[in-house]
């Protein structure tokens, strides 16, 4: 009397499997998104200012750190050219991961990700055929063709290993552009500044701290630069890295009229000033640049969604003509 078809019971297991990896994909963006809305600017300039007391002042910086050959295992996990690590270093320095192990950890997490979908893929097949699975999970799993299978599973290991390199990629040129569209204005509160009677280091501590909610990725980049100044590293070394963490032009030509400035005793305030008149203008001739192009590129679409209508237009009568005729 109380008998339950079998299908029904397979939709609700179906339909509780379902809810189970929405909540699942749910919880972790949410907590990707809390990840993502904290603010590490303050947690990562505690962490050099810690590593920077503990070193020697002739030691070179967290970004620079001395990277030691791949020992045991990890020879097959992490590259044995040391040009190789130091590159991957460097640019996840760019983006504030400043660990020990973060090579390591980055060649880890690519080699994990670009195992996880076969695996899934092999387990869901060895599961189904056990009857561990619900039976529509199962039916769809046993029905799909293992061509298939194996191309869903050598897609994700592609996905998996090439995917945190171009995400690596991807967040350094955004940083870049956060850093090259703040940075004429961090220059002309610099500018300000030593106008106003403050030297060059108080300076950039003022607008570093200043820069902390606005552009928190220049803000980095200048009390980092006070830290390891401080920390007793020589002002031009700690320059010129500061403008390779950057990775943009702006900061390496900023880095050499500090330099020059410092060296060749001439007026700070001066060479600030034109070296501030120098970007105005070249962020408007960027500016002028991009709506120069704005032409060409609008003629191009709409071409491409103007010549089907064309097209339409003239062909359409001489095809319904030749139709009625023939």
């Amino acid at each position: 009397m109380f008998d339950i078809p079998l299908s029904r019971v397979a939709s609700s297991e179906m339909l509780m499997l379902s809810f189970a990896a929405i909540a699942t994909v749910l919880l972790l963006m949410g907590a990707a998104g809390l990840y993502a809305m904290r603010d590490t600017t303050a947690a990562r300039i505690r962490r050099v200012s810690a590593s920077m007391n503990n070193r020697d002042a002739d030691q070179p910086t967290l970004t620079k750190g001395d990277e030691r050959a791949p020992t045991g295992w990890k020879k097959a996990l992490i590259p044995e050219d040391p040009s190789e690590r130091m590159q991957i270093r460097f640019q996840l320095g760019k983006l504030g991961f400043e660990r020990p192990d973060v090579v390591e950890l980055f060649f880890l997490i690519r080699l994990l990700l670009a195992f996880a979908t076969p695996v899934l893929v092999f387990a869901g097949v060895a599961l189904a055929r056990a009857q561990l699975l619900p039976a529509g999970m199962a039916d769809a799993i046993l029905t799909t063709a293992p061509l298939r299978l194996l191309q869903i599973a050598a897609i994700g290991a592609g996905v998996g290993f090439y995917g945190p390199g171009y995400w690596l990629k991807s967040r350094i040129k955004a940083r870049q552009q956060k850093i090259r569209e703040a940075f004429p204005n961090a220059l002309d509160l610099v500018q300000i500044s030593v106008e106003a009677g403050l030297g060059f280091d108080a300076a950039i501590t003022r607008v570093g701290k200043e820069l902390g909610r606005v552009a928190p990725e220049i803000a980095y980049e200048f009390v980092l630069l006070q830290i390891e100044i401080g920390a007793g590293r020589d002002r031009e070394a700690a320059l010129f890295d500061m403008a390779d963490r950057m990775g943009i032009d702006e900061a390496k030509s900023f880095a050499l009229v500090i330099v020059q400035s410092l060296q060749f005793g001439t007026s700070l305030t001066s060479a600030l000033r034109t070296y501030a008149t120098e970007m105005r203008q070249l962020r408007e001739l960027n500016a002028q640049e991009k709506a120069n192009k704005l032409p060409v590129q609008m003629s191009g679409v709409m071409s491409v969604l103007m010549l089907p209508a064309l097209f339409l237009i003239t062909l359409t009568p001489i095809i319904i003509r030749y139709m009625s005729i023939y």
